[in-house]
């Protein structure tokens, strides 16, 4: 009878044994209303780096849809964890555990979903569902100082938000498209370039179109050797070819704008003009002209004040 008892004793165990193990695998979640994982793809285009911006700047951003519509993504019936993972990039930076390094040298990424970081964990409750009202999105971070490299960044999967134990309960994050890198080769030497006209008299101007009290003035960059410029100008216009409106202020002149010249030639606003090539050393100036510039049969005194944005490219 020994014999027999110790049989039916291990076959009970075998038993148990079985029955714990389907109990684990069973599944404790369920899809929403899109009744699978939902793809949501994002892309940068190009993107302008600055040589001249700091480490741990800001780049850019980009940004999905609403997922799903806000839609229930999926629902678990056990306590379960809500988490976030890297996937395409996974070499933490030096700016710590939430920002990688990219393909691109000098460029980081990071990812986030409403105030989460990747990576997250998040305990949930049993019976807790998971929907997506806020957009995900990604920021690239400049890691470097000075340049940084230039490329295509790799595309595919960014990001896995899913529930764990049951991973195949997810929404997935894709960089896909055009995502290129271009560093910008030069550094202005100066923040801002203020100019200073010489006081006008209104018997200085003969009559619309007339001008006076030109002032020469350089915008100075310090450049990748043999760098090629252009420059355009971007204000508010007063009407005729590259003059610029007034800043509307107290006591402000009235029949005057202020007119930008390289050389004998007017910068029209909005238009690219070729500056050349830096030298060997990096360096190049921009030299440029201001004058006042009539804009109306008839001038009232007072100040002449105004702004202009310059924009350079290179290549």
């Amino acid at each position: 009878m020994l014999p027999n008892n110790k049989n039916t004793f291990l076959l009970g165990l075998i038993i148990c044994s079985l029955f714990w193990v389907s109990h684990t695998v069973s599944a404790a979640c369920a899809w929403g209303v899109a009744g699978k994982e939902i793809i949501s793809n994002i892309s940068f285009g190009n993107v302008i780096v600055q040589r001249d911006y700091p480490a741990g700047a800001f780049i850019t951003s980009a940004f999905t849809g609403q997922i799903s519509g806000g839609s229930t993504l999926f629902r678990c019936t056990q306590a379960w964890n809500y988490r976030g993972v890297p996937v395409l990039f996974t070499r933490a930076s030096s700016f710590g555990n939430t920002i990688y390094e990219t393909n691109i040298p000098g460029i980081g990424i990071e990812i986030h979903q409403s105030l989460n970081n990747v990576p997250f964990s998040k305990p949930m409750a049993a019976n807790a569902s998971l929907s997506m009202p806020d957009p995900l999105s990604a920021t690239l971070i400049k890691l470097s100082t000075g340049s940084v490299g230039a490329g295509d960044l790799t595309t595919g999967t960014l990001a896995y938000f899913y529930a764990e134990p049951e991973p195949k309960y997810r929404t997935t994050l894709a960089l896909t498209g055009t995502n290129t890198i271009i560093p910008v080769a030069c550094t202005l030497m100066t923040k801002t370039v203020n100019v200073k006209l010489d006081n006008a008299v209104i018997s200085d101007f003969k009559g619309k179109g007339t001008t006076a009290k030109p002032k020469d003035f350089t915008i100075d960059l310090n450049c990748d050797a043999k760098t090629k410029i252009k420059l355009s100008l971007e204000g508010t216009s007063a009407g005729p070819a590259g003059v610029l409106a007034l800043t509307a202020g107290k006591n402000q002149a009235s029949g005057i704008g202020i007119q930008i010249l390289k050389g004998t030639q007017v910068v029209a606003l909005g238009k690219q003009l070729n500056f050349g090539t830096a030298n060997a050393a990096g360096l190049k100036q921009l030299a440029l002209t201001a004058r006042y510039y009539q804009t109306a049969a008839n001038i009232e005194s007072g100040t002449a004040n105004t702004t202009a944005t310059f924009t350079m490219t290179y290549n």
